[in-house]
Formats: structure tokens, sequence, C-alpha cells
């Protein structure tokens, strides 16, 4: 998993992508993290509309009921930059059955807490394994 954030290159060391059920709805949280000093994290949890076909695209909002997603860096443990994303997609071009797998490519735009724009693109996953919870 790769993207640019805020003009940067991002690529996660490891990734997850997992089903699950909550609030009776089926869930994918894809995410991945770049470790390091800071550590930066891109985290999303997407409403599934079949949780046996993955692929599709999924709008990123705001909000409990909507497909979410947000950027955090961490420095010695502590919370130095986090970016909710209002706007964007994840698209799940392929996901492969039989092997459990999904890529993909996803774009977003938010704000950190001071208000400050924020923005990931060029977002790309390949192959990733996809577990149930």
């Amino acid at each position: 998993m790769s993207a640019t954030f805020e003009g940067k290159p991002w690529t996660a060391s490891f990734t997850l992508a997992q089903t699950m059920h909550m609030a009776g709805r089926p869930m994918l949280n894809l995410s991945g993290t770049e470790q390091g000093s800071p550590t930066k994290t891109f985290n999303s949890m997407l409403v599934l509309r079949d949780p046996n076909d993955l692929a599709g695209s999924y709008k990123l909002k705001a909000g409990a009921a909507a497909s979410s997603a947000n950027f955090n860096i961490l420095d010695s443990g502590a919370m130095v930059g986090h970016v909710r994303f209002a706007s964007g997609e994840i698209v799940i071009d392929k996901y492969d059955p039989a092997a459990k797998t999904i890529s993909g490519h996803f774009s977003a735009l938010g704000k950190d807490e001071s208000g400050k724009p924020g923005e990931l693109t060029e977002g790309r996953f390949s192959g990733i394994p996809v577990t149930e919870q």
C-alpha cells in the first residue's frame, strides 16, 4: 500500500484488511502503517454492500453510518497529527475470493484538528490478504 500524503510519498510497512460486523452491518477495515519516526497510519472502515464480493467503489464521508478514513502521525507514541477525511473514495478494483485478496486505489481530502487541509492522492494497494474477525 502506498500513496502521496500532503505531497510526500508514504509506503506502508505492513497492511491489514479485515472483515467484521459492527452494529449488524458488514464492514471492512483496510489500513496500512509506515513504521519509523514518526509512524504514519492510513485507516479506513468501509460499509460493505455485499460481504461476499468486496469489489466496488466506496465513497468516504464523515459520520458513523458512512464509510470513513483517517491518517494518523505518531512520534514517540504521541499523536502529532490526525487528518479526518470528509471526502474521497476507496475503490477495490479486484477481489479474488479464492485467494481472499484485494487490490485497488484510493484518494481523500480532509482536515486536521486545527482545520488545516490534508490530502491523500495516488493511493494504491495490491494483493492484500483479507481475513475475518
